[in-house]
């Protein structure tokens, strides 16, 4: 009886995979392939450039991906990668991670959390936290160290004390210093009395390498003290709405080697007066942290006005910090050194106008390249931008000169290049991550 159970299982399971393959395989025929073409500069400038949006004609709308290589539709996962892989991410958008998978294939299993992995030529380490609950709750460091000169995994479960008034933690970089082991977190606290709301802040916790004992932790950045100087305080403004998070910067190669993280907060303060008229204030505050020394230096603010809705990016390579602010108009790049806390040079902003085009519709760093996408329409036009009109253009990160301009094209028979290119929405630009 139970292995007729399991083998009607193994059938259900094959079956939905069978139909869902046929379903993916019978549909890629139906929609139009298109890719990046190059209209100046650098072909190999793109090859990392990722274009996002959809194809919207037919039934429904079919999201994709587009590169100088053509088109993947995402409806083409595989069953597996769809609802049985949890760690697909590491690997199709990494390719350090892709790495790690094919030479310690029993390790990296289930592994989920990008943030959580450490390596160099002698370990690799992955370091992520567990809340169990509410009946018993309490939190626990899981720490995975694989010495892979001998080949031999250490486990270690360290038990946190303040875990019953802990809502969650959530790792964001682990590093290895001499014999210690840095996990890096962000963690929420439950208040003491309900009024007092929630308390976050970043905590490192130090683990010896070899024995997974807890030497310390230290608490880096409490957010409400870090975001709240020069927010206004006026009798006649009434608080709308009050939000402050927290990023952790780290390296971007996610599994090299780095003494330092850049810790930044963030603050949007609403207030309204008698009349009803909104005004927000924002606040950011960036601060490198050494790792070694345990040392935690502010970086100089911004010269850059900056609003709630500006986006901000950054990435760490070596010393050497890049932040990227965009919006609507224009780009503007900073760049710092995390070891000294200095700015390197002024910030150089690069407008929309500038690029040639009226508006900018994403915006994207990764690897020292700016990946922009660009209309000659307003971003003010009601509705999406006409596709067939944008330009996706590839910036150094440190002179802003245009390394590339390219625009997305329909790959299939001329006679059918107008009708499936109007159908094409494309919202976002990436640039794939190493």
């Amino acid at each position: 009886m139970m292995k007729r159970y399991f083998l009607s299982m193994a059938l259900g399971v094959f079956a939905v995979g069978a139909i869902g393959a046929y379903y993916a395989s019978g549909t890629e025929g139906e929609v139009p392939p298109y890719k990046l073409v190059t209209l100046e500069g650098d072909a190999a400038e793109a090859s990392a450039m990722q274009l996002s949006g959809s194809y919207i004609g037919g039934v429904g709308s079919k999201p994709l991906e587009l590169t100088v290589e053509g088109t993947k539709y995402r409806m083409t996962h595989s069953f597996y990668e769809k609802y049985l892989q949890d760690n697909r991410y590491l690997t199709t958008h990494y390719e350090d991670m892709k790495a790690l998978k094919r030479e310690h294939r029993d390790f990296m299993r289930a592994r989920s959390n990008v943030n959580s992995f450490y390596k160099d030529a002698e370990w690799l380490i992955y370091a992520d936290s567990v809340i169990y609950g509410p009946g018993n709750w309490r939190a626990e460091l899981k720490v995975d160290v694989l010495e892979e000169s001998a080949g031999h995994v250490s486990k270690h479960r360290i038990e946190l004390d303040e875990a019953k008034r802990t809502d969650w933690i959530r790792v964001e970089d682990v590093q290895k210093i001499g014999d210690e082991i840095h996990i890096l977190a962000q963690v929420r606290y439950r208040a003491a009395l309900p009024a007092d709301g929630t308390t976050m802040e970043f905590r490192d916790y130090v683990v010896d390498l070899r024995s997974g004992e807890l030497l310390r932790e230290d608490a880096l950045i409490s957010e409400k003290l870090a975001v709240s100087e020069g927010m206004q305080r006026t009798a006649d403004a009434r608080p709308v709405t009050d939000e402050v998070s927290l990023t952790a910067i780290t390296s971007e190669v996610r599994s090299q080697p780095s003494e330092y993280v850049v810790l930044m907060t963030a603050r949007s303060h609403t207030v309204a007066d008698e009349e009803g008229k909104r005004k927000t204030e924002f606040v950011r505050k960036q601060a490198a942290y050494s790792y070694r020394t345990g040392q935690l230096t502010p970086l100089p603010e911004s010269t850059r006005d900056l609003e709630a809705n500006a986006v901000v990016q950054s990435e760490i390579a070596g010393d050497r910090l890049t932040v990227l602010y965009s919006d609507n108009q224009s780009l503007t790049i900073a760049r710092y050194n995390v070891a000294t806390g200095l700015q390197e040079r002024d910030e150089l902003t690069i407008t929309s106008e500038q690029l040639g085009e009226r508006s900018i519709r994403s915006a994207s760093l990764a690897q020292n390249r700016v990946y922009a996408l660009l209309s000659p329409e307003d971003e003010n036009k009601v509705g999406f931008a006409d596709s067939r009109k944008l330009a996706a253009v590839v910036l150094d990160a440190d002179g802003g000169k245009v390394l590339y301009k390219g625009e997305a094209a329909y790959a299939g028979p001329a006679e059918k290049a107008e009708e499936f290119r109007k159908n094409l929405l494309l919202t976002n630009v990436n640039g794939g991550r190493s």
